[in-house]
């Protein structure tokens, strides 16, 4: 019976199949990289956003204070208003001292413009959980710091208010409407907002019956907006 000889064959390794499934490894990994950083920003943007408005806010707030303080510092609520009354001593009439208010005016949104464009870089710390959009995760972990720039373009408005503090006693009270238009940086996006504060200027308690007659108030286009006693 003749023998069946069967020759042995070199199996050679299929390289360019290896390569291509290597290559497509490389693509999926790049892809699954990809999405998940877009997940990861859309999970920590609304963070970032309120986080980024809060602080923007609590600097405007800061700055709209400590320069307020500073500029009435020179003035006291007799130089910003004036009182008239008749010979029984009766309030007659309560008006506003129109320059020292426009100087102050002037001067407290100068300030604050000069501070805010003076602000410096500011880091916001979010906590790398956050990022994962889990409610587990969120606050959790190491913190990732992000830098953030407010840019502010300032406007005043004198306000005038009056509240009853008692018998025949009103408190009267001055304050700036202070509104600053913020330009947040972030790494994400630029956010614009506005920041409304109201600033204390200066405040008394006037005793005896305040007049139903004329307040002249800057900011004010109306009696019965610059007349606000609380009955």
């Amino acid at each position: 019976m003749d023998r069946i000889y069967s020759r042995w064959r070199i199996r050679i390794p299929k390289i360019k199949e290896k390569r291509n499934r290597k290559k497509l490894k490389i693509i999926v990994i790049f892809i699954i990289a990809i999405l998940t950083v877009i997940v990861s920003i859309r999970a920590v943007n609304p963070i970032f956003e309120k986080m980024s408005e809060a602080e923007a806010k609590a600097i405007a707030t800061k700055i709209s204070n400590e320069k307020a303080t500073e500029v009435m510092a020179n003035y006291k609520y007799q130089d910003l208003v004036t009182i008239m009354k008749d010979n029984n001593g009766n309030i007659t009439a309560i008006t506003s001292n129109i320059i020292p208010i426009n100087e102050i005016i002037s001067d407290v949104a100068v300030k604050i413009q000069e501070e805010l464009d003076k602000v410096e870089l500011k880091e916001i710390n979010i906590p790398i959980g956050s990022f994962t959009g889990s409610k587990i995760l969120a606050g959790r972990g190491p913190n990732v710091n992000i830098k953030l720039k407010t840019i502010g373009d300032v406007e005043t408005d004198f306000r005038s208010e009056f509240k009853e503090a008692g018998i025949n006693q009103t408190l009267h009270r001055l304050y700036l409407q202070v509104d600053c238009k913020v330009a947040i940086l972030t790494p994400f996006q630029t956010l614009e907002r506005n920041i409304s504060n109201q600033v204390i200027l200066a405040e008394n308690v006037i005793v005896g019956i305040t007049p139903n007659t004329y307040y002249n108030f800057e900011g004010m286009t109306t009696t019965q907006e610059a007349l606000e006693i609380m009955e």
